[in-house]
């Protein structure tokens, strides 16, 4: 039986911290011309049992972020729901902050699906980076207001980084709406007004989704090299300083040289930044991991 009804449960991450990829799923499902039943956050209720048995399908995404409340929401009811449930992850298990007990969500899906490779082997599931919408994120004819700056939370790790490098790097304000193609519309505005973007260090071991996000939008992205031995797998999705630009987060001075670097050689940033975005509609996009994920749930239809 072909899929066409999907049910999309996601963490509702609102844009300003980068992880619009939840809501993305929805959004581009229903632009695949899918039926999408977005199901958002359990905390905030979630539909009821006897409107999620319509489904051909049901992804979680992020589900690290919301697990204990689906388990909580539908007790016992979820397990005989007959249609193939995919779970998504949105972080890495294991982070400089905090661990994540992936292990415990193995009963809500049937298969699960982790954007860190370490995670991937580690939990006995399958290594699916994330992708960008490179429609809603792509170039934008809007001034360049920034020589190198950067977008995000600034958490204690980024703060002492920052204090490290020595340089003035422009930290953009944080973008929402309550509309979600507004708020990515303005993320990806962003994300082009500045001729480098800055990536800084994270507390998760893999490239989170402003990566793919930064580069569909044909900006040059600097961003750190893996810093713990188990995400080193996760940086071969692209090639240094032909897409991208990997820097080493223990030495900011290395940063500060790249930053010159880039600006003064307007051909040579450009070059690696169309590169980029060529990759990802290549290979990258956020169509191409659902496209995946609806001929996974497929098979298991039988």
């Amino acid at each position: 039986m072909s899929i066409r009804r999907v049910a999309v449960f996601h963490c509702t991450a609102r844009v300003g911290s980068a992880w619009c990829c939840a809501e993305g799923i929805s959004l581009t499902l229903a632009a695949m011309g899918y039926q999408v039943m977005d199901c958002g956050h359990p905390g905030a209720g979630g539909p009821p049992v006897e409107a999620l048995r319509g489904a051909d399908f049901i992804l979680l995404g992020a589900v690290e972020w919301y697990g204990e409340m689906l388990e909580q929401r539908y007790g016992a009811a979820w397990a005989a729901l007959p249609m193939p449930k995919l779970a998504w992850y949105a972080e890495s298990a294991h982070r400089d902050d905090r661990d994540f007990p992936f292990g415990r969500y193995r009963a809500l899906a049937d298969r699960h699906y982790f954007p860190a490779a370490q995670d991937a082997m580690e939990f006995g599931g399958t290594w699916l980076p994330f992708g960008a919408d490179p429609v809603l994120f792509a170039p934008r004819p809007v001034p360049k207001r920034h020589d190198a700056a950067f977008l995000g939370s600034l958490y204690p790790k980024r703060v002492e980084y920052l204090r490290r490098i020595g340089l003035p790097l422009a930290r953009m304000a944080p973008v929402a709406d309550p509309d979600p193609v507004r708020s990515f519309a303005r993320l990806a505005e962003a994300y082009c007004s500045t001729r480098i973007f800055v990536n800084l260090p994270a507390y998760s071991r893999l490239l989170v989704t402003k990566v793919t996000e930064v580069m569909a939008c044909g900006t040059l992205l600097l961003t750190p090299a893996m810093d713990h031995p188990s995400g080193l797998a996760n940086m071969a999705q692209f090639e240094d300083r032909r897409h991208l630009v990997y820097y080493p987060p223990d030495r900011p001075e290395v940063l500060e040289g790249l930053i010159a670097h880039y600006l003064a050689r307007p051909q040579e940033r450009e070059a690696i930044a169309a590169a980029g975005r060529a990759e990802i509609l290549r290979a990258h996009s956020l169509e191409a991991r659902l496209r995946r994920l609806l001929a996974d749930a497929e098979a298991l239809q039988g």
